[in-house]
């Protein structure tokens, strides 16, 4: 990374993006999680999903640091790209019970 000034301004700008992009979407996961599962079970359920969560990440930052390390970042991004893609496209498939 620079030390420039005009590198810490993009890194600043970068920063802010990335707590943009949690903000409005760490909110719409959790809803989704109390949408798919009865109000009784919505503690176990959280549980769940904060497990999944955790247990994805590492394996998730592994493969990408690995793809960037022998391949470049490109390939790395183009990888991560696509991978969020197919989760959209699965996601699109879950049915929710509004019972």
């Amino acid at each position: 990374m620079e030390s420039s000034p005009a590198g810490l301004n993009r890194a600043w700008a970068l920063f802010g993006v990335y707590g943009l992009f949690f903000g409005l979407t760490e909110g719409t996961e959790k809803a989704l999680v109390a949408d798919l599962v009865p109000r009784a079970r919505r503690g176990t359920a959280f549980g769940w999903y904060n497990l999944a969560i955790g247990l994805a990440a590492l394996p998730a930052s592994l493969l990408f640091g690995f793809v960037w390390d022998r391949v470049g970042p490109p390939a790395a991004f183009t990888l991560g790209a696509f991978l969020a893609l197919l989760a959209a496209i699965v996601l699109g498939f879950v049915r929710v019970d509004r019972r």
